[in-house]
């Protein structure tokens, strides 16, 4: 019998042509090299068959409009080359961002437009599933000490798996990821120009929180991204209310940009940055005998379509 290893996953996603049609991604081209990949692959609502009957029975439930659910994480890091695109740029484009670029510059920001979708093989092992006009969110966690990552949700339209060997994929167009620390993230500032504070950040992470239901009618499915609601967390080293009273700025609803820089080698720099977000009421945590802000913020639009830019350089 065959030992079906846990670990043996892989992913293959590709931009589809047309919409719910297979793009048919392949291990030489469309590999992503994921981690902690997590598949639901049968999601459904039973359709049950009512009858009256001379005697007690359960009565027969069958599967309705069923589709899929994937979750994984890609380390963050431009192209392995510079001036190319990175690998996982199908993924944020089919939640909802757009890119654009110059002058070997690479920005993305979300799109309130029609989006993309991406045709995604799932291997588990020996088993193959396919899920078609997949669409998502996504958001980027830094943690001290820990590799930045991107973290996907994909829902998608199920098709029964097979078996299928399992494929030799090509990621070395994934770079190694710039560690977060002093010499490779020398600040991290919230606040305007004339008044920035620059922050001891022990863990951030924002969520693009895109809402991306499956919606089944009479004739048809569809999968997509109808909202978004952009949040972030912060946990920073309490600065004190003499250096910056953010319970003051909690309180007044006060909008401030937020930004970083991740990487000092040009052409493997990631620049994230939030024109508006607005603190929420700060809470107290305790690190290595240090105090902590634990500090929630909600990302705000400026002009429309602009919570956030990541740009790659």
């Amino acid at each position: 019998m065959t030992l079906l290893l846990a670990q043996r996953r892989a992913l293959l996603a590709k931009i589809e042509t047309t919409l719910g049609t297979d793009a048919q991604p392949t291990a030489a081209e469309n590999a992503i090299l994921v981690a902690d990949l997590s598949l639901a692959p049968l999601l459904a609502e039973q359709a049950r068959r009512t009858q009256n009957l001379a005697y007690f029975a359960s009565p027969e439930r069958h599967v309705a409009t069923p589709h899929a659910e994937l979750s994984f994480a890609v380390e963050c890091a431009p192209a392995a080359t510079a001036q190319q695109t990175p690998a996982w740029d199908p993924l944020l484009k089919a939640c909802g961002c757009s890119a654009s670029s110059d002058n070997n510059t690479l920005v993305y920001k979300p799109s309130s437009a029609t989006t993309q979708t991406l045709s995604l093989h799932i291997y588990m092992h020996e088993t193959r599933h396919v899920l078609t006009a997949c669409r998502g969110t996504f958001s980027i966690r830094l943690e001290a000490q820990e590799f930045p990552l991107l973290l996907f949700q994909f829902r998608g339209r199920y098709t029964t798996p097979q078996n299928y060997p399992f494929p030799q994929g090509d990621t070395d167009s994934f770079a190694l990821p710039a560690l977060p620390s002093s010499s490779s993230l020398p600040s991290f500032t919230l606040g305007e120009q004339n008044e920035r504070l620059s922050l001891g950040v022990e863990r951030f992470q924002f969520n693009l929180n895109n809402s991306f239901p499956f919606s089944p009618r009479l004739n048809e499915e569809s999968i997509d991204i109808v909202a978004r609601e952009p949040d972030a967390t912060l946990v920073i080293r309490d600065p004190g209310t003499a250096q910056r009273n953010l319970f003051a700025t909690a309180e007044q609803g006060q909008k401030i940009p937020l930004q970083f820089t991740l990487g000092t080698e040009p052409g493997k720099r990631m620049h994230f940055r939030c024109p508006k977000v607005q603190p929420q009421p700060p809470q107290y945590r305790e690190s290595d005998g240090l105090q902590y802000l634990n500090l929630p913020l909600v990302c705000l639009p400026d002009a429309g379509d602009d919570e956030f830019s990541l740009t790659l350089n």
